[in-house]
C-alpha cells in the first residue's frame, strides 16, 4: 500500500515517531502550516535600530519608544492620543512625547474661610475644598476641609490658604467645592468655580455660585510608585498590581486608582491577562480570575489548579484567552476554565527543557510564540530558538523556527508581529515584502508490514512566487546591476576602508545594492529504517528510486522554498495515478 501524505501539521514530541498521524512531523521548522500545506516562513524584514540596549519596545506612530528594563506601554481608553507606563519606576503618562508622572497628588494646604457679613435668620453651614485640574482634565483628591463657616445666601466668603501647584504635572487650573447638607443630613461637596491656578484669595459670592456637580474625584488615590503590570479592560478600565494587591482604576481615568478598589490575593502576582470582561490574575502559586464591569462589582475566584507563572514576558493575551509558561506547560485561562494544552504535545521533560522561565512570547496569527533559551549540557553552550504552538485545533502542534528574540512587540491594529535582536535591532517577523525561507519537515516514522521497497515518489506543489513577481525581482535586480556596474565603473563602490564617511556604510561593506536570491529550492530525502538512501530534487514529477534495499521503517523529509501540497510514496507510477 502506498504512502500518501495529503496535509502537513506539526509535531507533537511527546510520541514517539512511529506513533504520529500520518500527517503530523518529527521536525517542522520555519514553516506556517496555516492551511494543511507546506508554505515556508517569509525571512524578518529589518525595520529600524535602537540607539541603545533595550528590553521592552513599543511603536507609537511612527517613533519606536524602548526601555532598558521589562516595561508595560498601554494605550489610554480615552479619545486623546496617550500612552501609560509601569515598570519604568513611579507609573508614568506620556502625550505628544511628553512624558510626567501618572500621580496627581492632592493639594498639600487647607483653605481657611471667613466673612465679614452676619448671616440671617436662614444660615447654614459650609465647608469648602479646592483640586487640582491637568490640561489633559485630570482632577485631583480634595484638599482638606476647611474650618466651618456659618453663612446664608447673602453673605460672601473669602477663602486663603491656597498651596503652590505640583510641578511637571501639568496642572493648568484648579477646582473650588462647597459644601451643602440634605434634608437627610448627608453632607456633600458641590463644584462652584473653576479658575486658573493661583495662591491669590478666592471670594465666594454665594448667592453668584450657586453648586453644581457633586465633587466625583473623592477616592481619586494615585497609583503607588511601585505599580506594575499595566493592562487595559473593557468599559475604560485598566488594572496593575503591586505585591499580592491588585488594583483597578477608576473607568476613563488613568491617573486614579481608588483604593476602596483593592483586590488581595494569597501569591505574589507575576502577570495580568484579559479575557472579555475578566481579568486572569498569573501568581508564583495558584492563578485568579476577576470578573465584573466596574471596579466597585469585580469579585475574585482562586483557580483550584496549582499552575504558578514562571515569566512575566511570556504572558500572552491571544484574544479568546490568556497563556502563560508554568512549570508543567503552556496554560491557557479563558472563559472555560484553565488547560494545559501543551501536555498533549511534549511531556514536562521536554517542556522544561525549554527553560519555560526564560520565555519572552508575542503572538502571530493566534498561535502562541516564545523565544527561548537553555544551557546545553551536551556542548557545554546557550541554546536559544523560537516554538509556536498552535491551539486552535482539537489536536494543539508545534512549530519550530530557528530564530530567536530579547523581546516582541505585536501591533493590533496591523498584526504585524515585531522582534527585537541583539538588543538593539528591530524586525517585522514573516515580512510580506520579504522572500521565503527554506523550511526543513520530516515525516512521522511509517512503519510497513514486513519488508518492503518503493520504487517512486511524486511531491505535489505550487510555486511560492508567481511569474508576475519573479518578472519584478528580476526587474529589479537588473536595475540594480546597470547601478551597480555604473559605481564598478567609476570606482564609488565604497569598499575600501575609510574611503566614506563614518557610519555611512558597514566595516568591510559596500555602496553596491545587494541583488534579490531568488533561487528556487527543493529536495526530498527518503530514509529506510533510519538511514538516509535516497534524495531526489524534482517537484511535480514521478521521480524513481535506486529500490536496492528493502526496509521496515521509511520517512521523508523536505527542504524548500516552495509551498509543498501533498506526496505519495508508492511501488509502481499506476499506483500513485490511483491515489
Amino acid at each position: 500500500m502506498a504512502i500518501r501524505i495529503a496535509s502537513f501539521a506539526g509535531e507533537i514530541p511527546r510520541l514517539i515517531p512511529r506513533l504520529l498521524g500520518d500527517n503530523y512531523a518529527q521536525i517542522a521548522q520555519n514553516t506556517k502550516l496555516e492551511n494543511g500545506n507546506l508554505l515556508p516562513i517569509r525571512r524578518g524584514r529589518f525595520i529600524a535600530r535602537l540607539d541603545e540596549a533595550a528590553r521592552t519596545f513599543y511603536k507609537n506612530g511612527d517613533d519606536w519608544l524602548s526601555w532598558p528594563g521589562h516595561v508595560k506601554v498601554v494605550p489610554g481608553p480615552i479619545a486623546e492620543d496617550r500612552l501609560y507606563i509601569t515598570g519604568d519606576g513611579a507609573p508614568k503618562v506620556m502625550v505628544g512625547g511628553i512624558t510626567t508622572p501618572l500621580a496627581l497628588p492632592r493639594p498639600t494646604s487647607t483653605p481657611t474661610a471667613a466673612t465679614s457679613s452676619t448671616p440671617g435668620t436662614t444660615f447654614f453651614t459650609v465647608l469648602y475644598a479646592y483640586t487640582w485640574v491637568t490640561d489633559l482634565d485630570e482632577e485631583s483628591e480634595p484638599s482638606n476641609l476647611s474650618n466651618e463657616l456659618i453663612v446664608d445666601t447673602s453673605s460672601t466668603v473669602t477663602l486663603t490658604g491656597f498651596s503652590v501647584a505640583p510641578a511637571g504635572r501639568r496642572v493648568n487650573r484648579m477646582r473650588i467645592y462647597r459644601s451643602q447638607t440634605s434634608a437627610m443630613g448627608a453632607t456633600e461637596l458641590y463644584f462652584i468655580k473653576e479658575r486658573p491656578v493661583s495662591t491669590a484669595a478666592f471670594t465666594d459670592v454665594i448667592e453668584d455660585n450657586p453648586i453644581n456637580e457633586l465633587l466625583p474625584s473623592t477616592d481619586y488615590n494615585p497609583p503607588p510608585d511601585n505599580l506594575q503590570g499595566l493592562i487595559a479592560l473593557p468599559n475604560g478600565m485598566m488594572a496593575a498590581f503591586v505585591g499580592k494587591r491588585l488594583y483597578f482604576s477608576e473607568p476613563w481615568r488613568p491617573h486614579a486608582w481608588p483604593e476602596k478598589y483593592i483586590l488581595t490575593v494569597d501569591f505574589e502576582i507575576v502577570g495580568l491577562g484579559c479575557f472579555g470582561s475578566s481579568v486572569a490574575v498569573m501568581t508564583k502559586g495558584h492563578p485568579y480570575v476577576a470578573q465584573g464591569l466596574t471596579p466597585d462589582s469585580m469579585t475574585l475566584e482562586r483557580l483550584r489548579v496549582n499552575l504558578p507563572c514562571v515569566s512575566s514576558q511570556g504572558i500572552v493575551d491571544l484574544g479568546y484567552a490568556v497563556a502563560y509558561p508554568s512549570p508543567d506547560g503552556l496554560v491557557t485561562v479563558s472563559l472555560n476554565g484553565t488547560s494545559v494544552p501543551s501536555k498533549q504535545v511534549m511531556t514536562k521533560d521536554q517542556w522544561r527543557m525549554m527553560q519555560p522561565e526564560s520565555f519572552v512570547a508575542g503572538q502571530f496569527s493566534g498561535r502562541y510564540m516564545a523565544s527561548y533559551s537553555y544551557h546545553d549540557q551536551a556542548s557545554a553552550s546557550e541554546k536559544r530558538g523560537i516554538m509556536l504552538m498552535d491551539l486552535s485545533g482539537e489536536q494543539p502542534f508545534l512549530l519550530r523556527a530557528s530564530d530567536d528574540a530579547d523581546a516582541m512587540f505585536f501591533e493590533i491594529g496591523t498584526g504585524i508581529l515585531y522582534l527585537l535582536r541583539n538588543d538593539t535591532d528591530i524586525y517585522e517577523w514573516d515580512a510580506l515584502a520579504e522572500d521565503y525561507g527554506e523550511y526543513l519537515w520530516r515525516s512521522k516514522k511509517f512503519v510497513v508490514s514486513g519488508y518492503s521497497m518503493f520504487t517512486c515518489m511524486l511531491v505535489e506543489g505550487d510555486p511560492s512566487l508567481t511569474d508576475q513577481q519573479l518578472q519584478e525581482i528580476s526587474a529589479k535586480n537588473a536595475a540594480k546591476r546597470a547601478r551597480n556596474k555604473a559605481l564598478i565603473d567609476a570606482g564609488m563602490t565604497g569598499g575600501t576602508i575609510g574611503e566614506e564617511a563614518i557610519g555611512l556604510i558597514a566595516i568591510g561593506g559596500s555602496l553596491l545594492d545587494p541583488v534579490d536570491d531568488v533561487d528556487v529550492t527543493f529536495s526530498v530525502t527518503l530514509y529506510g529504517d533510519g538511514e538516509p538512501i535516497w534524495t531526489g530534487y524534482e517537484l511535480n514529477k514521478v521521480m524513481r528510486l535506486p529500490g536496492k534495499k528493502r526496509y521496515r521503517t521509511w520517512e521523508v523529509e523536505l527542504r524548500s522554498n516552495q509551498s509543498v501540497t501533498g506526496l505519495v510514496l508508492a511501488y509502481s507510477p499506476s499506483e500513485i495515478a490511483e491515489t
